[in-house]
């Protein structure tokens, strides 16, 4: 195929909205001759996929250099990633099944060759710690190095970001007018005029963190139901059951990988399920939290707690910083104490992916 060789699985979201400074701070990243690591690092439904297409989109139209995009949620996916780009790039593909490990080795060496040239290699969904443990991950040993190339990573994860020595960029909630922005784009009418349904779209977005996949999943309900924003309002506040109802109601996005698209709240259950089985201590710290108010919860109560293990301060350390690390709970300080707060749409996944005993 004549180059530059473009391997992206989604078309350009033509609805991508904002985001401007982030997109800007990743090609400042990327810029030169040299080998550039970066991690998109946030909470699942933060928008680092869609931010990063949008780079690739933007950067393919600025200058000529090859796309490569692989999806690195599991072995499998990144293996047939990188067989699509052997096919691309004329890699014979004669040893794909005889020897996996040195056909991808040779996809890797490619990379950090002289044939590859001007490069970026997305490599999305690297939220598995254990495939992107250092150099000798099931994954991470296959991801090029090079002295050339720029690499970005979609993760949850801020381990992975770590071990795979990125320039972290962290993806957090929209602000208030990128949000509206793009509430307004997925609902497909303009802003109503009518002050009542302003004000429930401010209280909408601001239940919902401006978090980009809580929005568009409220939009599609909306759109789909033609619900208008006040009564979607109403119903939501009426109890949390009502609100987990509403953020559990499926709806489907064709630009995010097939496995991932359910709803809003059970995004949440892949990160619940790799805590469980990386680490227990930190599983229990989470089931422990989400029985208190989500708000000012101090340090000292989760030290003291009586959690097998949690009364050693590296355990704890480990445990808590898990949490932090995928962006389920942050830390505030105030007068020299700690305090611990859970994300509203993590507490209401949680309750829902926790059985009813042990709430």
């Amino acid at each position: 195929e004549p180059r530059p060789y473009r391997i992206i699985p989604y078309r350009r979201n033509s609805r991508f909205t904002g985001r401007k400074d982030l997109i800007e701070s990743i090609k400042r990243l990327s810029q030169g001759k040299a080998h550039n690591r970066i991690a998109l690092h946030g909470l699942g439904g933060s928008g680092k996929t869609q931010i990063a297409l949008e780079f690739v989109y933007q950067r393919a139209s600025e200058r000529d250099c090859d796309v490569f995009w692989v999806h690195g949620g599991g072995v499998q996916k990144f293996r047939e990633g990188f067989t699509a780009i052997a096919q691309h790039v004329r890699i014979p593909l004669a040893s794909a099944e005889t020897d996996q490990e040195g056909f991808l080795l040779n996809i890797k060496r490619w990379f950090e060759g002289p044939a590859s040239g001007d490069w970026i290699l997305v490599i999305d969904n690297a939220d598995n710690e254990e495939d992107f443990t250092g150099n000798s991950g099931p994954i991470s040993k296959f991801v090029p190095q090079g002295p050339r190339g720029t690499l970005v990573f979609t993760t949850r994860s801020l381990r992975v970001a770590s071990w795979q020595d990125c320039e972290r960029i962290v993806i957090g909630k929209m602000e208030e007018d990128e949000a509206r922005a793009l509430f307004t784009r997925r609902l497909g009418n303009p802003d109503s005029a009518d002050e009542e349904e302003k004000d429930a779209v401010t209280r909408i977005l601001e239940s919902v963190h401006h978090i980009p996949l809580a929005i568009v999943g409220a939009a599609a309900f909306m759109t789909e139901t033609q619900t208008p924003p006040s009564t979607y309002w109403t119903i939501s506040q009426a109890s949390d059951e009502r609100a987990k109802n509403l953020l559990s109601q499926p709806f489907w996005d064709i630009q995010r990988e097939a496995d991932l698209t359910e709803s809003t709240l059970a995004t949440y259950f892949v990160t619940f399920d790799q805590i469980t089985r990386q680490m227990l201590l930190a599983a229990d710290l989470l089931r422990l939290i989400v029985c208190f108010d989500r708000q000012n919860i101090p340090e000292q109560l989760l030290t003291q707690s009586g959690l097998e293990g949690i009364d050693d301060p590296v355990r704890f350390r480990q445990a808590i910083g898990t949490l932090l690390g995928f962006s389920l709970v942050t830390a505030v300080k105030r007068e020299d104490k700690t305090f611990y707060e859970l994300h509203r749409l993590v507490q209401l996944s949680l309750q829902l992916y926790l059985p009813p005993e042990e709430l």
